[in-house]
């Protein structure tokens, strides 16, 4: 028997480069000590999750490379899955998450045609599996379950991914998707991004 994957949305993981993720981190912790630009740039109330703080990534900072990246990423998805050459991408938002714990996302989905998570920073208790269960990590999902419900599912509708820094995940914008809550200290950091794409 031959199995084939005709139908179905894509997980594209790649990862940042090092200098991807400092500069990024580098703005948040600019941010973050700063009450003025943590007002300026405070991206909360657009967003669903119940984080500590959420804010957008001006495009000043994007253009130091960071909008490059995004972009030959997302090119390299459409090629890698659909075999399509992209014609043009608008990046329609950028914004930085700031997670701790107690705090999570819950099931959402995004904006224009392709979103991604890259990962910037992640506690010791996660990175250590000191944690329990899924918390911390990221779950994507399509809702498709097989009917009857106690028979075994003929359709995978769930994968979890456990962040590590670096770690850079494209997918399409409609793909619902949760972060769980986690109990340690620190600072679970990502950045996510809205874009609409002609290919």
């Amino acid at each position: 028997m031959k199995v084939i994957k005709p139908f179905g949305p894509t997980i594209g993981i790649t990862k940042l480069t090092k200098t991807t993720v400092t500069k990024l981190n580098r703005f948040s912790e600019k941010v973050v000590s700063n009450s003025g630009l943590t007002k300026k740039y405070d991206f909360d109330s657009q967003l669903i999750g119940s984080m500590k703080q959420q804010f957008r990534v001006p495009q000043k900072v994007l253009k130091s490379g960071i909008e490059n990246v995004i972009k030959k990423s997302i090119k390299d998805y459409y090629k890698q899955t659909l075999n399509i050459k992209v014609k043009k991408i608008r990046i329609d938002k950028v914004w930085i998450v700031s997670q701790y714990a107690g705090d999570f996302n819950p099931p959402h989905l995004h904006r224009g045609n392709i979103s991604g998570v890259g990962y910037l920073k992640i506690p010791l208790s996660i990175k250590n599996n000191k944690e329990k269960d899924l918390a911390g990590l990221i779950s994507f999902f399509d809702g498709r379950v097989s009917l009857p419900r106690n028979s075994p599912p003929l359709v995978k509708h769930r994968e979890t991914f456990k962040p590590k820094v670096g770690d850079f995940y494209i997918f399409p914008a409609f793909l619902m998707h949760e972060v769980h809550p986690f109990r340690g200290e620190g600072e679970r950091r990502c950045f996510s991004f809205n874009a609409f794409v002609d290919a």
